[in-house]
């Protein structure tokens, strides 16, 4: 018995046709892919599905918005690191502040 590998890679490639979802019961989702069919949660997740996996296809409209939704998310981000790097210099300022008066005492 022979433990070697076959030597066509497409032997292990699955051909999908059609993927399946489960969407969980009681819930509709709030978008559809119109290539794929694939159900979002919300309308900025379609965006960006159709915008990464659609791009050779999609319209000039649906590119639009995806490069908004994507300017969108860097602001979004810019936002949160700056709001962190706040953060983090007030809580080592509290902590010294608090440090030099503990120090006098």
């Amino acid at each position: 018995m022979s433990n070697s590998l076959p030597t066509q890679p497409e032997t292990y490639a699955e051909s999908i046709i059609h993927e399946e979802y489960d969407v969980p019961p009681g819930e509709d989702p709030v978008a559809t892919c119109p290539y794929c069919e694939r159900p979002f949660t919300s309308e900025q997740l379609a965006t960006v599905h159709i915008g990464v996996r659609h791009t050779d296809v999609c319209s000039e409209a649906e590119r639009e918005a995806y490069e908004e939704e994507l300017e969108a998310a860097e602001h979004d981000l810019f936002t949160f690191h700056a709001k962190a790097a706040v953060s983090i210099f007030l809580i080592y300022f509290m902590f010294s502040f608090i440090y030099s008066l503990a120090w006098i005492d």
